[in-house]
């Protein structure tokens, strides 16, 4: 019994660090102890939770067994204390579960109601199940909530303007900044926001009020201006980004919504043209928005380090050629249409040799694809070709120039872009290549 005790005692002391582990906030002490990021603290933040998990399954299953064997099971779960603990556990494997890998692919709204719920909800049932246990939940309780005051002072109310991207399933938000902020997002490329969409906002009859009220999506700052900042986002089946879509309808030119932030690993980058002797930065789709502002900050800074342009290379594949009409706005325009260290693929119709635009399948009106019509007008923007880019061959192009080449690998994208990306570059990692690697996966 006293090693029983001990699993859960030794469990629960651990819920302050594990909470700590997770703030979000650019003043947590773990952040600015280490010098880290959120993104950075999240993977110990994990790794931490699983091991609490397991050793209060152990500290459950003790009992659970001694309780049997005693035959006084049924008589204990219907007291408080015990009640209470199984109550603690059946939550803390619903949260191990809906935290899986394959639920966050499924619904990332689905993980993350439930990992809040029962973040702010285990505190005070721990308070009750067991005296040697209250410093702790209080403590970790009280970490919850100094992060969350923290995050909301670091919250705008933006009255920004949502428009639609023609021909694609995008949204982009253009949305002012206080001056008092811009200094943090000017800072580093391929930063992050969190973005809610505040009650008054919403305007719609469907009570979702409370739903967007728990709901904090991050996504990448893709441009910074002098006074605003640019976000571009696919709208998928989500109620923030399906709001925002239905918003980019209605007649009201600005609409608030609250932006946090910035945050995210990038602000810790090494000098790519300083220290790496070859970069490659590969983007799928609108992970565009975190690649293309990291590319355009190291081909402007290459003069200075004297570092050789025909070392740095972008490869950025899409549905659509009309992903990328976004970039027409910004200052990446001529990053699409003069440079050749860009290479762009459209995977989203085949490649042809014919150079007449095809009609759209199933349609009577005489239309044309846009992606042909771009194709036939603009050929050379479509540098890479019709196609998927082949990753193995970028990847060999990139190693094979020196085995005393210190490399740079970035990508943002679907996650099997990522996995055979990181596959073909393992491979010169075990010939002995020095390789810095970050995929921002989290950010997609």
């Amino acid at each position: 019994m006293h090693v029983t005790k001990r699993f859960g005692h030794v469990a629960a002391s651990q819920f302050p660090f594990h909470y700590m582990l997770s703030m979000k906030s650019p003043y947590s002490p773990l952040a600015i102890a280490f010098g880290s990021s959120h993104e950075h603290l999240n993977a110990y933040h994990r790794i931490s939770g699983r091991i609490i998990y397991c050793l209060l399954v152990l500290h459950a299953t003790f009992y659970l067994n001694f309780f049997a064997q005693q035959g006084i099971l049924q008589a204990r779960l219907t007291q408080p204390v015990p009640f209470l603990g199984a109550l603690s556990i059946t939550l803390l494997t619903l949260l191990a579960f809906t935290s899986l890998a394959s639920i966050r692919r499924w619904s990332y709204r689905v993980f993350f109601v439930f990992h809040l719920t029962i973040t702010v909800s285990i505190m005070p049932i721990l308070f009750f199940h067991a005296p040697p246990l209250r410093f702790y939940s209080m403590e970790a309780l009280a970490l919850f909530v100094v992060d969350i005051f923290l995050r909301k002072l670091d919250t705008v109310v933006a009255a920004s303007k949502i428009t639609s991207v023609e021909h694609t399933k995008l949204v982009q938000l253009s949305s002012p900044i206080p001056a008092s902020k811009m200094g943090r997002f000017n800072i580093a490329p391929g930063q992050h926001v969190y973005l809610s969409i505040p009650p008054e906002s919403v305007q719609s009859k469907i009570p979702l009020l409370s739903i967007h009220q728990l709901l904090f999506n991050p996504f990448t700052v893709a441009d910074v201006s002098p006074r605003r900042i640019l976000l571009v986002l696919r709208t998928l089946n989500g109620p923030t980004t399906t709001t925002l879509k239905r918003l980019t309808k209605l007649p009201a030119s600005d609409v608030g919504i609250n932006i946090e932030g910035p945050y995210g690993a990038a602000r810790r980058f090494p000098n790519f043209a300083a220290e790496f002797d070859r970069i490659l930065l590969v983007a799928g789709g609108v992970g565009a928005t975190f690649i293309l502002p990291i590319y355009h900050r190291v081909t402007s800074g290459m003069g200075s380090e004297g570092f050789n342009a025909s070392r740095v290379e972008l490869i950025w594949a899409m549905r659509s050629i009309s992903e990328a009409s976004w970039v027409a706005n910004t200052e990446y325009s001529k990053v699409i249409d003069r440079d050749d260290r860009v290479k762009i693929y459209v995977t989203g119709v085949e490649s042809r040799s014919s150079e007449a635009p095809r009609l759209v399948a199933g349609r009577d009106d005489g239309s044309v694809e846009l992606e042909d019509l771009l194709r036939t007008e603009h050929p050379g923007k479509v540098t890479g070709g019709y196609t998927r880019p082949n990753l193995r061959t970028v990847v060999d192009n990139t190693f094979r120039h020196g085995l005393e080449e210190r490399v740079a690998v970035l990508v943002c994208g679907p996650a099997e872009m990522a996995r055979e990306l990181r596959e073909h570059v393992g491979r010169w990692v075990t010939q002995g290549r020095n390789v810095w690697w970050h995929d921002e996966s989290f950010g997609w």
